[in-house]
């Protein structure tokens, strides 16, 4: 138990947090061995699972000595590196899918925003309880407001309280609610069907969902043509409009 375990199995490349003892409690070393296991992800590989081993805990975010003492200069050291591996995480041209399979709380809980699909047991429990620290929840808490609304992310960051997902169950926050049990099948179900599509259109819609998170609309709309005509330049592409059968009704 320590760094991350990273598995590759079929064409699916698994990333546990392997820290159970300590709820799967982050320590710096562990983002940058997360950052380059989504980085050096090669072409035989569809999809990243993102989980946390054992059953408690997908993780309990930075470990709390991590900032304890730290200067100015220190903080930002570790912060940028928090935020260079949950980059990582969600430009990756991959798809992206966090098994939360407990608590999901702080920089863990930024890690699973990050992922493009979230699949979850009904009694999961998230939080940013960094306020509590006497810090500010970062990085990609940016995103928790396009989840669950301004207001909601105002009282999940401003308490630092734990919430249920049946909080969030009207606001799609996890993709797929299952039984534990169900959690990984479910999973690689969904890792299957998002790999199936070819590699370059999925890195350039994924592009494309940064280009709308971060532009306005009408800059949005052209960048999207733009990729849109260069995506015919991959032989890829011709071959998927050829090989496509509408599914049956």
């Amino acid at each position: 138990m320590g760094l991350p375990l990273i598995e590759d199995e079929a064409d699916i490349r698994w990333i546990t947090l392997d820290r159970p003892e300590i709820r799967n409690a982050l320590r710096v070393e562990d983002l940058d061995h997360i950052t380059s296991a989504v980085r050096s992800a090669g072409p035989e590989v569809r999809a990243i699972v993102l989980t946390g081993s054992g059953d408690r805990a997908f993780s309990a975010g930075m470990h709390t000595d991590t900032f304890a003492g730290a200067t100015p200069a220190a903080a930002r050291e570790s912060i940028t590196r928090v935020r260079e591996c949950v980059g990582a995480v969600r430009l990756s041209p991959l798809p992206t899918i966090a098994l939360l399979n407990g608590f999901c709380i702080g920089a863990g809980f930024e890690l699973a925003l990050a992922c493009d699909l979230r699949v979850a047991h009904p009694e999961v429990r998230f939080g940013l309880p960094e306020i509590r620290l006497g810090i500010p929840s970062v990085v990609d808490a940016a995103l928790l407001h396009h989840y669950v609304g301004l207001s909601k992310a105002k009282e999940i960051i401003l308490t630092g309280d734990l919430y249920p997902l049946a909080d969030f169950s009207h606001t799609g926050l996890a993709n797929r609610v299952v039984a534990p049990a169900e959690l990984r099948e479910t999973a690689v179900d969904l890792a299957t069907r998002l790999g199936a599509h070819t590699a370059e259109v999925t890195a350039a819609q994924k592009g494309l969902f940064e280009t709308w998170l971060n532009h306005g609309l009408q800059h949005g709309i052209d960048t999207s043509v733009d990729v849109f005509a260069e995506l015919f330049e991959h032989p890829a592409t011709l071959r998927a409009i050829d090989d496509y059968r509408p599914a049956p009704r």
